[in-house]
């Protein structure tokens, strides 16, 4: 086992553990919607339990966070809360996992915040982890977005750290001359040929970030009367790119859905391009949604 380098603040267990924290996990649970709960809302819930501010509000939802999670092949259940920079909002969200398929498919529960938040149209201003001590790839990926520098990461046993201190040197976009991910800034692609207008819409209107393949992807599912969408979001170091069908998964999961119910799919990218998501896209709904047809498109 690694050894933790990082002082906790003692002070932060010990006041979490004064709260009712069922009670405030209670209160929560039906104003969180799409597993996000609105800031106004946020700072009520601090206000009427005495809490110590937002950040142990999020220590507390970490419990509901994990109703998020789908680990089938691990059983290792993680819950991940974030604060969105420009709302306030806190974004719950957790790790999945998909058998049948490669292991590279599986989603960390800090990811799951960070394309939510990136989906919203913002970045994050603080995530809260079982432990302040994520792994390697998520390091990495949580580097990619805008502003990932100024990152705290907090946890229930009292460490606030940011994602400076825990990847003092990381290889960032910046090495590629790239910003980053900027949240809200649209990528301005129509789809070419016959899709439903609920689908073009949304494949026109998800984030999507891939400036070092320019090959923008995104995918739309259609799953038990609900339809979502999640755009490419490639990573500097390559491997840590989140394909568009792991970040739709994750807005269907978000928004209440299941894998299961997928009913069909649509994949949008260029022609022609250096990557093509055509098959993993292909390999991974055959393993969670059987029969589901993918209709691929391209981009005018």
């Amino acid at each position: 086992m690694s050894r933790n380098p990082f002082q906790a603040d003692p002070q932060v267990p010990a006041r979490l553990a004064c709260h009712d924290a069922e009670a405030v996990r209670d209160a929560a649970a039906p104003l969180i919607e799409a597993g996000v709960l609105p800031r106004a809302d946020a700072l009520d819930l601090v206000d009427r339990f005495g809490l110590g501010g937002v950040s142990d509000l999020m220590c507390h939802l970490l419990e509901t966070a994990k109703g998020l999670s789908r680990p089938p092949i691990s059983g290792f259940v993680v819950g991940a809360v974030g604060l969105g920079a420009a709302t306030g909002d806190l974004i719950l969200g957790g790790n999945m996992e998909f058998p049948g398929t490669s292991l590279h498919h599986t989603l960390h529960g800090e990811g799951f915040v960070a394309i939510r938040a990136f989906q919203r149209g913002e970045g994050l201003a603080e995530l809260a982890i079982g432990e302040a001590h994520p792994c390697a790839h998520c390091r990495q990926v949580l580097t990619e977005f805008a502003g990932a520098d100024d990152l705290i990461l907090i946890d229930p046993l009292g460490h606030r750290l940011s994602l400076a201190e825990l990847y003092p040197w990381p290889f960032d976009p910046g090495y590629l001359d790239q910003p980053g991910a900027v949240a809200g800034v649209g990528h301005g692609l129509q789809v070419a040929g016959e899709v439903p207008d609920t689908v073009a819409r949304l494949l026109s209107r998800t984030p999507i970030h891939a400036p070092y393949s320019g090959v923008p992807a995104a995918l739309v599912l259609e799953a038990g009367g609900r339809m979502v969408a999640g755009g490419s979001i490639e990573s500097v170091a390559f491997n840590p790119t989140l394909a568009p069908v792991q970040t739709a998964l994750v807005a269907l999961v978000a928004e209440g859905g299941a894998p299961s119910d997928i009913s069909a799919a649509w994949l949008a990218q260029p022609e022609g391009g250096a990557v093509d998501h055509g098959p993993p896209t292909k390999s991974l709904l055959a393993a969670i949604a059987p029969g589901a047809p993918l209709t691929e498109v391209r981009w005018r």
